[in-house]
């Protein structure tokens, strides 16, 4: 599962399982996941999420770098999820997010540590580390311990993405990790411009 860069196949799956923790509309509590086929461009996955339905939900993860044609996924029956860093007529899609990917080898920033919970924002949970700018309380963020998603950011105002995003950094890279992401419902680009952008839809087909 090599087809979503910068993901090694095991850091994908990893990642993909921890973000159906958050429930978007592309990813949501995974039961199952692998690999249906390999494409010239990228691949095909398919995954099983749980819901509150009786049967599980199935859906297919195409994972394109360069979109030609889409008629191929017509005999899928399912829900149809496309990654691409390219943009496709609005036609073909009913809801529309993105993926930013940020290289822990970028410069970053410390951000102050957060050990209790702040009124107005969600219970981190035990894998999360939460970070603020500090007593300014320019932003607060969630980082996932084992993704290194961005599972939840507050920002008092938009130019201050940049901040949090170095202060995840920071924290990624003595983790470990050699990546920070973080998913948005935003169609414009980020304030700080990511290493890799994905367009992420839900196809309307």
């Amino acid at each position: 599962m090599v087809c979503l860069e910068p993901f090694a196949p095991d850091e994908f799956t990893l990642w993909y399982r921890q973000l159906g923790r958050i429930k978007l509309f592309w990813a949501k509590p995974v039961v199952e996941l692998f690999i249906l086929y390999r494409l010239v461009d990228g691949c095909v996955l398919k995954a099983r999420w749980s819901s509150d339905k009786p049967k599980l939900e199935e859906v297919y993860i195409t994972i394109l770098k360069r979109v030609k044609k889409l008629d191929f996924l017509l005999p899928l029956r399912g829900t149809k999820i496309l990654i691409t860093p390219e943009e496709i007529e609005k036609s073909l899609y009913s809801k529309r997010g993105s993926l930013c990917i940020y290289q822990v080898t970028r410069p970053c920033a410390s951000g102050v540590y957060i050990n209790k919970k702040l009124e107005g924002h969600p219970d981190p949970a035990p894998d999360h580390i939460a970070i603020s700018s500090g007593s300014d309380m320019k932003y607060l963020l969630y980082l996932n311990t084992w993704s290194f998603n961005i599972d939840y950011l507050w920002l008092s105002q938009r130019e201050y993405f940049q901040d949090a995003v170095l202060s995840a950094i920071c924290e990624a890279r003595r983790l470990g990790g050699r990546y920070v992401s973080i998913v948005t419902e935003d169609e414009a680009p980020p304030p700080y411009k990511p290493d890799y952008y994905y367009n992420v839809y839900k196809l309307n087909f």
